[in-house]
């Protein structure tokens, strides 16, 4: 059936549940609720968790490095870095013009070593629900996200 013989209401029914970026976005808030519950009694968010791991791993020298470490946007980063500064798990370390660079404190580190083995547990619960499979979700959201990439790139081009 061609989209021109079917009613607005079913293309866009159809649209919905085939989209690639609505069934990404509903996936990513769910797992976002999903950690963020099993974090919850650590009182840290998996925003945050992730911000403190890439401070950590010493992966990022500066807040725009981190935000596309973490594929963010830069003020979503900007709240989470004031929220963990602000309950004393990282501390500003140094400063290179508007360039500020952060580091893990004493604090930050005992959180995330009692953090890490509840996201080992429910890294390891979710690759059980989905069947056991190990590297492939990881695989095909890398696709997922490359193939969009590519999108974006050719239609600049245009």
């Amino acid at each position: 059936m061609s989209p021109s013989s079917t009613s607005l209401r079913d293309q866009v029914l159809a649209m919905g549940s085939s989209c690639y970026a609505l069934q990404a976005r509903r996936t990513a808030n769910q797992l976002a609720r999903t950690y963020n519950r099993a974090l919850a009694h650590l009182n840290i968010e998996v925003a945050q968790f992730s911000t403190l791991c890439v401070i950590a791993a010493e992966k990022a020298l500066s807040v725009s490095d981190m935000a596309a470490h973490l594929g963010i946007e830069r003020s979503t980063l900007v709240r989470n870095l004031k929220i963990l500064e602000r309950d004393e798990l990282i501390r500003q370390s140094g400063r290179e013009g508007r360039r500020i660079q952060y580091q893990i404190t004493a604090k930050g580190s005992r959180l995330l070593n009692r953090a890490l083995p509840v996201w080992h547990q429910l890294q390891n619960e979710l690759g059980t629900a989905m069947g056991g499979v190990n590297g492939e979700p990881h695989r095909a959201l890398r696709a997922l996200r490359d193939a969009a990439r590519h999108a974006t790139a050719a239609a600049s081009e245009d």
